[in-house]
């Protein structure tokens, strides 16, 4: 199944990647990223400090607290306890408990903070946001420092399975990466125009970004060349997400409602059915 959020706690879901339906909203407040572990567990979170958790695959939801108003735009669990959360201002949250409790984490940027990713294999998470920041954590979040700063917002980050290989890409068509966990970050040539969503795949060699006016480039060779994918929409598109059973089939979300569907691995993508004429957020694997 995958799960998408938006505005007004709105979250829709599908069973069988065509038919996505509105499910019973998670909160009141809009919701910015929804990141699962597993088929069951997933969180979100979003503006004025709301994160919000499932351990139904999304059939209900309950609200975690956390220390802060701050609009969180990015959460990633490295599994089932560990988890990091990051927002305006610099704002960096941290959980060792599934998130049955948050905690401030001392920040040391004051930008905004638009993307997080915590490792599946190792106690490494990331933060990056506005002026190509990007910070780390190699303490399961408990400390972070600055790896990288300067030029256009960066909008999603993202690693392989093992930690190492990684992907960021942002405003004014920026696309970073890295193969040592994040500690370096060498540019890519840019893309047309802004990106704000990406996707890795476990072994790290394909990467697939989305963003402004219907954009979608894909590499197969682990960043080494990227292709233009049509994607038969000129909306923009703010997050792309593929299923873990399935790594062929995936989601790309965005303006409008917009919601396309692709089954060879973002080769083509095509439309599918949406419910909701609203600015979708995050699509994940839930």
């Amino acid at each position: 199944m995958a799960g998408v959020v938006g505005p007004g706690g709105l979250f829709v879901a599908t069973a069988d990647g065509n038919n996505f339906t509105i499910r019973p909203p998670a909160t009141a407040n809009d919701l910015h990223s929804l990141v699962c572990v597993g088929h069951t567990l997933g969180w979100a979170a979003g503006a004025r400090g709301t994160i919000v958790a499932t351990v139904d695959g999304g059939a209900t939801w309950s609200v975690q607290a956390a220390p802060t108003l701050a609009s969180l735009r990015g959460i990633s669990f490295g599994n089932a306890q560990q988890g990091i959360a990051a927002g305006e201002r610099g704002t960096l949250l941290s959980s060792g408990d599934g998130g049955k409790s948050w905690s401030a984490v001392s920040s040391p940027v004051s930008s905004d903070l638009t993307s997080v990713y915590f490792s599946r294999s190792s106690s490494i998470a990331w933060a990056a946001g506005a002026g190509g920041t990007i910070v780390r954590s190699t303490d399961g979040g408990q400390t972070f420092s600055v790896v990288r700063s300067g030029g256009p917002a960066i909008r999603a980050i993202k690693f392989a399975e093992d930690g190492l290989r990684g992907f960021a890409v942002g405003d004014a068509g920026t696309m970073l990466a890295s193969s040592d966990a994040g500690a370096t970050w060498k540019a890519l040539p840019t893309a047309r125009t802004d990106l704000r969503g990406v996707a890795v795949s476990e072994g790290g060699d394909r990467i697939v970004a989305v963003g402004a006016n219907g954009l979608v480039v894909r590499s197969v060779d682990r960043g080494a060349s990227w292709t233009e994918v049509s994607s038969g929409t000129t909306r923009g598109l703010n997050s792309i997400g593929f299923l873990d059973a399935n790594p062929d089939q995936g989601w790309a979300v965005g303006e409008s409602g917009t919601i396309l569907y692709t089954g060879d691995a973002g080769g083509h993508f095509s439309a599918v059915y949406s419910p909701v004429a609203v600015d979708l957020e995050s699509v994940e694997d839930l």
